[in-house]
């Protein structure tokens, strides 16, 4: 038997691993052989109660019911142990959502260069990494159908951890793989989430009130003898799930506390692993809504009730309590609970003290350098060298620089609006300059285009050509006039999951009134979060036209979507105001 600090060779682990999985197997062969059992007695029993007399019961007649039912219970199981090895983990990532790191995400491409690093740590020949779009603190462990071995992090674990936090839980899930331990605990996952699924379609109709979930009265089929097939097949396999949970229970709580000592030995840092236990406590937990299933698979239990030392939580729980493995590890470090939670707290105080300040537009308006600034070569700012024309906007102030497709889209612009021309330094109407009307005309002729047709994306109010930016690790389009953004639908989520910024007064006082005058009034709610109201434009990334829709039915905060390349375009500060309405108010 391998102790923590003993590193077998992962393909011998393999072997041993399919060894161990002919336990299952019969343990598989054997609930069948319970379901078929159960329900050629009630055939037999049936037939007994409605033919009496003319039926008869012989020993021959009960040797080859149970040739039989020992046949197709041996030829089941065999199918589906065979089926559950090969589909049961991708059958868990899909029920979980797991995706693929995206290599446009600073995080993302972060995780994965740790998941590498960490393998060839561990001296593993292959492995992959998966992102679960869940704000919980946890992460898992599979082994898929071809033996690779996959590290599964969840969004929350990315947010809230350090590069050396996420070492050590990446190095806690390659302990598991290292020991053995996931491919059977995958394996029995999968038998019992199958068993589950099954005895809640086998479950009597009757068991469920009428009217609920949609049944009526008159639902069940087959009447009393299909009722009670169904209910005894339900049972039997309830059994059985419960008999392979039970083994996953038994395999799984010690082993964590030796993954955490073989962790310390791959990444050298028992506080770090400590950290990330700590803030798994202060954080949720829970991944998916589903049943608990799952729970031996993930490095922190998802029920909270067994977080105790009682015979209960003891009994039945998957994971040691956090307490005590936080313990454990901080005696490695030679600290203490209490030197591990302050670490914990001085971290995010430096965390709250390194976030950068987001200013409202208006504040950036105010802090852009005056006119007088000059260059030497033209006499003007740099940025306006390509950028001669300003409109008069409401107020009487000029607004900044644009281009002339900049000026005719702009949403204050008409063809009496007064403009001028910095490079010529003349004012008039717009009408009156000739190359406002030239560009008007073709502007209103221009076909939108999607952006692979090698035209660039471009904003669809100023017409400027987006720029690439990241925001908080997540790769969007900037418009560099208006201050709009274009962000991918998936990463909002993990934008709002992230805590890398800080907003001015300016910005909460807008997010304050516009939660209680517009999100608290029906009437009004198809104002947006920026000033401009809710109205079709083209979605700069495809050409299709975004449709105003709500953020998500909890946070009915008005975007505008894409709904043919799922991106969403936000104008100026309102992905700030939606990041303080959900964090914050």
């Amino acid at each position: 038997m391998s102790t923590p600090l003993t590193r077998p060779d992962f393909y011998e682990v393999q072997r041993r691993q399919w060894r161990i999985s002919l336990l299952y197997a019969s343990v598989l062969f054997a609930a069948y052989l319970l379901i078929f059992g159960l329900l050629a007695f009630l055939i037999l029993a049936l037939f007994d109660f409605l033919l009496a007399g003319s039926f008869n019961l012989s020993w021959p007649l009960l040797g080859r019911v149970f040739l039989a039912t020992t046949l197709a219970a041996f030829g089941l199981a065999g199918l589906q142990f065979i089926s559950t090895r090969r589909s049961g983990a991708s059958f868990i990532l899909k029920r979980l959502d797991a995706q693929e790191p995206d290599p446009d995400d600073l995080y993302h491409a972060r995780f994965k260069n740790i998941v590498e690093e960490m393998r060839i740590a561990s001296g593993l020949p292959r492995t992959k990494a998966y992102l679960l779009p869940f704000l919980a603190v946890n992460c898992m462990a599979l082994v898929e159908a071809d033996g690779t071995p996959a590290v599964v992090a969840t969004e929350g674990l990315l947010a809230e951890c350090s590069r050396e936090e996420l070492q050590a839980a990446t190095a806690h899930e390659l302990a598991h793989i290292l020991k053995g331990d996931i491919f059977y605990i995958t394996l029995l996952c999968s038998l019992a989430d199958y068993f589950e699924r099954l005895a809640d379609r086998l479950t009597p109709e009757e068991a469920v009130p009428a009217g609920a979930f949609g049944r009526t009265e008159g639902a069940a089929a087959g009447g009393l003898p299909g009722l009670a097939a169904r209910g005894v097949g339900a049972l039997a396999a309830s059994l059985s799930g419960a008999v392979l949970r039970l083994l996953s229970l038994l395999v799984s709580r010690e082993r964590e506390i030796l993954a955490d000592a073989a962790a310390v030995e791959l990444c050298r840092d028992p506080a770090g692993l400590a950290r990330v236990l700590f803030k798994a406590r202060l954080k949720n937990t829970f991944v998916g809504d589903f049943s608990l299933t799952y729970n031996p698979l993930f490095m922190v239990s998802s029920d909270p009730a067994t977080e105790s030392d009682s015979l209960s939580a003891t009994l039945f729980s998957t994971h040691p309590p956090l307490e005590k493995r936080i313990a454990l590890l901080a005696g490695m470090a030679g600290q203490d609970t209490a030197d591990i939670a302050e670490q914990v707290w001085n971290g995010q105080k430096a965390r709250e003290q390194a976030k950068r300040l987001r200013l409202s537009k208006e504040e950036l308006e105010r802090l852009r350098p005056p006119e007088s600034e000059k260059t030497e070569r033209t006499g003007r700012p740099a940025e306006e060298e390509d950028r001669p024309w300003r409109l008069r906007a409401v107020g009487g102030a000029w607004s900044f620089p644009m281009t002339a497709e900049e000026l005719v889209s702009h949403p204050q612009f008409s063809p009496s609006i007064l403009v001028r021309n910095d490079s010529e330094g003349v004012e008039g109407r717009a009408r009156e300059f000739q190359a406002v009307r030239a560009t008007l005309s073709r502007f209103s002729r221009r076909q939108l285009r999607p952006a692979g047709s090698g035209e660039a994306e471009k904003c669809p109010h100023c017409r400027a050509v987006l720029a690439d930016d990241f925001y908080e690790g997540v790769a969007v389009k900037f418009c560099r006039a208006c201050r709009g953004r274009l962000v991918p639908a998936a990463g909002v989520d993990r934008i709002l999951a992230r805590k890398e910024v800080a907003f001015s007064d300016d910005l909460i006082r807008q997010a304050a009134d516009f939660k209680k005058t517009v999100l608290r009034n029906p009437l009004v709610a198809e104002q947006k979060a920026g000033r401009r109201p809710v109205g079709s434009q083209a979605c700069p990334h495809c050409g299709a036209r975004m449709m105003p829709r709500p953020y998500n039915y909890q946070y009915f905060i008005p975007v505008d979507k894409c709904l043919s390349c799922y991106r969403i375009w936000f104008d100026a500060d309102e992905l700030e105001m939606l990041q303080i309405l959900v964090e914050h108010l």
